[in-house]
């Protein structure tokens, strides 16, 4: 077996003699020897699900029709063999159906909603097609464990950039100005009249794309640090025509215009990877018009680990350790990570002089939603 890169070999532990070891509960062992390799089985499959989304398998088998390996590889134009293989193992994940006697393989429409609907609000696509990279970067954050620092943002691939936009797209499509303004009336009020809206650390630029398609008399921008991001939303913007109202700039988090014009402005799902969000917090009041609004989303953790023990919490711990923290910390920055939570997203609000603090009542699986004024 090849080694195993420098900063992955570990470090042999200090085992015990076997009698100073304490009691085994034999049943206990084995019930969490299956729980882990399930675990094992589901992490495995990670690149399998990347290879069913990027190679639009999902897609093929989203219109429920029933298919053999022989027919699905024909019609895809790839070898059937490897079809056959990756379509066990969906089978065996209990992704995709399959009738023993014909060999056919097909998915129910719930499934296709979550493996191949792009606009389907509980798409997961996106977060398939991060995995590699999360799997690229592990010798970086092994090091980080062991010297400190972190992993810049410029280190992790395109399928992060375009994965991050296809996991939040269909959530700013079915939610934003349907549900997510109009728990705020005052803000849709602006829109609707002609406000100006920020989004801080905007990425792709998909959530400001979704309100200047809803608010046509409104004026937005989008600020974010990283280049590739801006270049991709500009040119966003030209394609769906809305760049005479949807603006993008290159401008870290803590460097916003000062010019307290601002109705809305947004960090969507962002503050916690900043590497100061009370830098954040402290542009963003500077930069808000009286009476404005800052709308601020974050993953649905609390900042107490035992209140997040299910499965939310350990998929966002997880992205955190890999993604989140070590980009922050690549800064110098806090390194909250995922887990920031509303006590400390509260407490970088106060210490910017921004009292008025709400979360507010809207129902989401994977986020929670504050309001926060001056």
């Amino acid at each position: 077996m090849a080694a195993l890169p420098n900063d992955l070999n570990p470090v042999p532990p200090l085992t015990p003699p076997l009698e100073l070891r304490p009691p085994v509960d034999t049943d206990a062992m084995m019930q969490f020897a299956f729980r882990v390799v399930g675990d094992l089985g589901a992490a495995i499959s990670g690149p399998l699900l990347y290879i069913g989304d990027r190679m639009g398998l999902f897609k093929a088998l989203a219109d429920g029709k029933r298919r053999t390996s022989a027919q699905l590889a024909a019609e895809m134009g790839l070898q059937e063999r490897y079809v056959r293989e990756w379509g066990a193992a969906m089978v065996a994940a209990d992704y995709l159906a399959y009738d023993p006697a014909t060999g056919e393989y097909w998915m129910a429409p719930e499934r296709a909603m979550v493996l191949a609907q792009e606009d389907s609000p509980v798409f997961c696509g996106g977060m398939m097609q991060m995995i590699p990279d999360h799997y690229a970067v592990l010798p970086q954050v092994a090091r980080a464990f062991r010297e400190g620092g972190g992993v810049g943002y410029a280190e992790y691939g395109p399928d992060t950039l375009e994965g991050t936009e296809r996991l939040f797209r269909p959530g700013y499509l079915n939610y934003l100005a349907q549900e997510w303004i109009p728990a705020m009336p005052e803000v849709e009020r602006r829109l609707k009249a002609g406000g100006t809206v920020a989004d801080v650390g905007c990425g792709r630029g998909q959530a400001l794309a979704a309100l200047a398609r809803a608010f046509p008399a409104s004026q937005f921008w989008g600020f974010d640090n990283f280049a590739p991001n801006m270049a991709y939303a500009k040119q966003m913007a030209r394609r769906e025509q809305l760049n005479e109202r949807l603006h993008f700039e290159e401008r870290p988090s803590d460097a916003l215009p000062q010019s307290r014009d601002f109705d809305l402005i947004m960090t969507c799902d962002s503050l916690h990877d900043m590497a100061s969000p009370e830098a954040c917090a402290r542009s963003i009041a500077g930069a808000l018009a009286p009476g404005g609004t800052w709308f601020c989303i974050e993953p649905r953790l609390s900042d107490r680990l035992e209140e997040n023990i299910n499965p939310v919490g350990r998929l966002f711990y997880a992205v955190s350790t890999l993604q989140c923290m070590p980009c922050s910390l690549a800064t110098g920055g806090a390194g909250y990570g995922a887990g920031m939570g509303a006590g400390n997203v509260r407490r970088a609000a106060a210490a910017a002089g921004l009292s008025s603090f709400t979360k507010l009542p809207i129902e989401h699986p994977f986020n929670q939603f504050f309001a926060i004024r001056a």
